[in-house]
């Protein structure tokens, strides 16, 4: 599945579910779900399970094997402590439901119910984590089929960093150093180094940066692998390029300080490939359903590097900051980043610049990530809209970019007299009458080759300069019921609706399968106001 967003940011240390217990750190869960890659055997009897009608809902877990390899092969958790979950129909009260140990969630059997067409009704199913943002679910699922799971690169359970540990690394025939940067994998992470000069690297692990999951104290046992990769700008693309590599001998971190690991340089490069997205392109020309909210010239990033597993979702990272390798503003690939580029409105192609690639990286595979977007202020606030894709590879050459999510093209809201507002027009804060149950009614574009598996609504309300989320919304068909509850009167609200591609079997209750290309687009409504 790809990412059930939960807000304008992904998921990020802040927005966890964790627990610590004698130095452990164990992830629990985000407000991002995702869809799993295979199901395990229940344990209990079978007689048990076919008295019980249910929904599952789980982490997901991968991670890499002891030789540092990426494990192919995630592995379902629990969530703990248990969220909190309720079930309903459309139309009918919410119903307070038990998680069980195994993360399976019993609910009414009518809801299962066949109608004389042979389908079912869809029906509502809602969790809440640490962060307190409802996720609602609208689906129809069949019994014991319908599954959701939360994403997790590297372990669940995570020893905590020594709070003085970190590196000084003077690896063996190193070349001047510009921008070194210091990561992780395993355990993925990504941090500045704080001291250099042209001959070692003092880094503090206080400073790295988690990728996904609290961050945890790197086990070589277990397959953590740490790296030195220095960084440069080539001048004719504006490309930000790593320029040579270490591995460390030993990521492990000692409780008393800096560890000093043995590292070689590598200095050597290798081709990295990929066509532009051409100024006046076919992509160029679907992006105009998104700029015509009149928000700022298209901008972006072309991003390469290695992914952190290749059977997860693909964007459920967290937007990097401008002071690592890559500056984005959507959600991203869990990736160690080699090489990104700015979008610039040239015909020009992302070929003429090589970059170190890590040997000990080529287990993983290739992934190309490309992030266009548009923004718009509303009463101070920054809404971004856009499309993005991510693509693997078994190298770094020959990558073309795509966007394969349906973009929303139209959005109505219904009220429940039947009257429609448009959530597209010309106009911001448009009026919809008092708080009630709505519908949303989306339009996908009518594009060969495009699709929408799933969407995320959220529901923001513009409070004191910023946006609250009230409630995220993941739907299959493009219609979406507003619970009255929801809205409050005389408030201003925006929709923010992501479509997803890259879970074929969704429509089916199964959000398990991940394939690729993986995509979503990104689009911010008009500002409404209720009376």
């Amino acid at each position: 599945m790809g990412a059930l967003c939960s807000a304008p940011a992904a998921c990020q240390d802040s927005g966890m579910r964790c627990v610590a217990g004698a130095g452990l750190v164990v992830l629990v869960g985000c407000n991002q779900v995702f869809g799993i890659h295979k199901t395990e055997p229940y344990d209990a009897a079978p007689d048990v399970i076919a008295d019980r009608t249910y929904v599952k809902l789980t982490s997901r877990v991968a991670g890499v094997l002891p030789s540092g390899a990426p494990d192919l092969e995630p592995v379902d958790l629990p969530i703990a402590p248990a969220p909190r979950v309720r079930y309903a129909a459309l139309d009918q009260a919410w119903q307070d439901a038990s998680y069980d140990p195994d993360g399976t969630v019993t609910v009414a059997r009518e809801l299962f119910a066949a109608q004389p067409d042979g389908g079912l009704v869809p029906w509502r199913f809602e969790y809440t984590l640490s962060d307190g943002v409802p996720h609602e679910v609208q689906w129809a699922p069949e019994d014991k089929h319908g599954q959701l799971a939360i994403p997790l690169f590297g372990r669940a359970v995570r020893e905590v960093a020594p709070s003085s540990a970190g590196y000084d690394v003077a690896p063996i025939g190193v070349n001047p150093l510009q921008s070194p940067r210091v990561f992780t994998t395993g355990l993925w992470t990504e941090g500045i180094a704080s001291n250099h000069n042209t001959a070692s690297v003092t880094y503090s692990f206080g400073s790295a940066v988690s990728m996904s999951g609290p961050r945890g104290r790197p086990d070589p046992a277990q397959g953590d692998r740490a790296f030195v990769i220095d960084y440069g700008i080539d001048d004719p693309t504006a490309c930000r390029f790593a320029t040579g590599s270490a591995v460390l001998a030993s990521a492990a971190l000692e409780a008393s300080g800096h560890s000093t690991p043995m590292a070689t340089w590598d200095a050597s490069k290798r081709a990295v490939s990929s066509a532009n997205v051409a100024p006046a392109g076919h992509d160029i020309t679907r992006f105009g359903a998104i700029a015509s909210l009149g928000g700022a010239p298209v901008v972006g990033s072309f991003s390469f590097g290695y992914a952190a597993s290749a059977v997860l979702a693909g964007l459920p990272g967290v937007p990097r900051s401008a002071q690592l390798p890559v500056s984005t503003v959507l959600p991203t690939p869990v990736m160690l980043t080699i090489l990104q580029c700015p979008y610039k409105p040239l015909a020009m192609a992302y070929d003429q610049v090589a970059a170190a690639q890590p040997a000990a990286l080529d287990p993983f595979s290739r992934i190309m990530h490309v992030q266009l977007y548009s923004t718009r202020t509303v009463d101070g606030v920054a809404l971004v809209s856009g499309m993005e894709s991510a693509t693997l590879g078994a190298t770094f050459t020959g990558f073309v970019p795509t966007f394969p999510a349906a973009i929303p093209v139209a959005v109505q809201l219904e009220a429940a007299g039947g009257g429609m507002t448009d959530l597209l027009g010309p106009s911001e804060g448009v009026a919809v009458g008092p708080p009630g149950r709505f519908t949303v009614h989306i339009t996908p574009e009518a594009e060969a080759g495009v699709r929408a598996d799933y969407y995320d609504v959220t529901l923001h309300r513009f409070d004191a300069g910023g946006l609250t989320t009230e409630r995220i919304y993941t739907v299959i068909s493009p219609e979406v019921v507003l619970d009255a509850a929801s809205l409050a009167p005389a408030a201003d609200y925006v929709l923010e609706i992501r479509s997803f591609r890259g879970h074929p079997n969704v429509r089916q209750g199964d959000f398990r399968q991940v394939e690729y290309p993986y995509g979503s687009a990104i689009l911010f409504t008009r500002k409404f106001h209720t009376s």
